[in-house]
């Protein structure tokens, strides 16, 4: 079940992962503010924020959580994936490789958080794409996914459509099991907000 937060509905925990250089941080980014910067220099360690979205008359508050460059020393712990609703597995388009990488991740989140949508996104659209539409479907059900989307973190593509699309399908699934939004104790990401309302950026 979400956790409550205060004067903006029920919160998600949705987190990102997937091998280094599928393009997670600027995904993260791309929502988080808008912004694109291709010679980023992150530094490493986990980074959240909050991301208000509107569901039909309903508005939610996403926590997206990004690795931050933490995968590449596979260092991540429990209490990364600890209490997600949501888990984007991200590939790039056009490295056939990393979409079997995310093997790894699937298997590590149905152990520390079965519960935890599935979806599965390809990013650098905007590139020549190097995989095969029946990889992607074949990789896409044979792990359950939900979600099969395509973005471009370098255009903005796909990004905001991606997040709405969670939110909805988190919302309903809440609305199918009857389930309250109390009672859990979620640990809340910073309050760092773009606003996202009737498919509009504001």
């Amino acid at each position: 079940m979400a956790a409550l937060c205060a004067d903006r509905g029920p919160l998600f925990k949705v987190i990102l992962l997937g091998e280094a250089g599928v393009g997670k941080t600027a995904i993260f980014h791309r929502a988080k503010d808008n912004t694109f910067n291709e010679g980023r220099k992150s530094t490493v360690g986990i980074d959240s924020f909050s991301l208000y979205v509107k569901v039909g008359d309903q508005q939610v508050t996403l926590g997206v959580w990004d690795t931050a460059g933490v995968e590449r020393f596979r260092t991540i712990t429990n209490n990364y994936y600890r209490g997600s609703h949501a888990a984007i597995f991200v590939y790039s388009m056009d490295e056939p490789s990393s979409i079997h990488y995310l093997g790894h991740w699937i298997r590590d989140v149905e152990e520390y958080s079965p519960d935890a949508i599935k979806i599965l996104v390809g990013n650098k659209k905007d590139l020549d794409g190097q995989i095969s539409n029946e990889t992607i479907e074949l990789f896409n059900s044979g792990n359950d996914c939900k979600l099969n989307m395509r973005t471009s973190a370098k255009t903005g593509e796909g990004i905001q459509e991606t997040f709405n699309a969670i939110a909805d399908l988190l919302v309903q699934r809440g609305i199918d099991k009857d389930s309250s939004p109390k009672g859990l104790e979620l640990e809340a990401p910073p309050p760092m907000v773009r606003q996202w309302k009737n498919g509009c950026c504001s």
